[in-house]
């Protein structure tokens, strides 16, 4: 087994023994390696079937039946970047999480980011690291269309959380 071999197999082992996520900048300190090269082996790793997912916090490895909650329902919002924290604080407050982000874009098709927000610490987090790396939001390429995938505990947590972003002018309607 090559170096690359036995890193690839340590990183998938460290994935299904933490109940979170794992930056790329730590694997690669962790390993002394470059943060590309750690990009390369998760690649490789995800080719080979793995089921990771790259979020805003780093890889997280999430078997299909831990994925979100079992409710789940796909929303079409509209809003700037100025309104992202509130918009992902609506969500939340309702007991809600945000699965991911994503837009149909006109050259590449679908183009989806993986978010995985549950908590107010995750969300700022995430917000604080779009700051940090001076990012646009994925919606910047549509208009500031996008949709996001959220689910919850149970359908009525859905439904108010809708209602709520409708009343605040998140949701695009007819």
């Amino acid at each position: 087994m090559t170096t690359a071999e036995k890193r690839r197999a340590e990183i998938l082992k460290q994935l299904n023994n933490t109940g979170g996520s794992i930056s790329g900048t730590k694997l690669a300190e962790q390993y002394d390696v470059s943060r590309q090269i750690i990009v390369r082996d998760i690649s490789i790793l995800k080719a080979d079937g793995h089921p990771i997912v790259s979020t805003s916090r780093g890889y997280v490895l999430r078997p299909a039946e831990r994925t979100g909650k079992p409710f789940k329902r796909t929303i079409a919002c509209q809003h700037n970047f100025e309104h992202m924290a509130e918009e992902l604080q609506i969500i939340l407050d309702n007991g809600a999480m945000i699965d991911n982000v994503s837009i149909d874009h006109p050259v590449y098709g679908e183009m989806t980011g993986e978010l995985m927000i549950a908590t107010n610490e995750e969300m700022t987090m995430f917000l604080t690291q779009m700051h940090k790396e001076k990012s646009r939001m994925l919606a910047n390429l549509t208009d500031n269309i996008h949709l996001h995938r959220i689910s919850a505990d149970t359908k009525k947590i859905l439904d108010n959380a809708v209602r709520d972003l409708i009343e605040h002018g998140y949701i695009i309607q007819d």
